[in-house]
């Protein structure tokens, strides 16, 4: 397989993990709220969810192999960019609601997977 066809292969792997973490959120009692939501081209929330009146952004990370933890890919820009996400989407809102950053990570195959939900998994930084 080449380079593109690979590329290809995991950006479908990838809307197929995201799938998988919707799904297991609204089994889990979740009302998603938005997906794919984003700010211009250079920010992108997965899956924006609501349990208990805590809006919840979560960004879904997946991987075919155990040979790099997905959630290692959550990196500070991209933590950044949540944050400012989460900070838009919730000023958007006719009123103030909690929020907290969740990542899922969705480790295997469409076939077998393994499902990794971390709630809180970081915290906006201070300024």
């Amino acid at each position: 397989m080449d380079k593109r066809e690979q590329g290809k292969a995991n950006r479908e792997w990838g809307k197929q993990a995201e799938q998988i973490a919707a799904d297991y959120l609204l089994t889990n009692g979740y009302v998603i709220r938005e997906r794919n939501w984003r700010v211009g081209n250079r920010i992108e929330i997965d899956i924006i969810a609501e349990i208990d009146g805590m809006i919840v952004f979560v960004e879904v990370k997946a991987r075919k192999g155990d040979y790099q933890s997905p959630d290692d890919a959550v990196d500070t820009p991209k933590r950044m960019k949540m944050v400012r996400g989460g900070d838009m989407y919730l000023r958007s809102l006719p009123h103030m609601f909690p929020y907290r950053l969740d990542i899922i990570t969705v480790t295997g195959t469409p076939e077998s997977y393994e499902i990794n939900h971390m709630p809180d998994a970081f915290l906006p930084p201070l300024r």
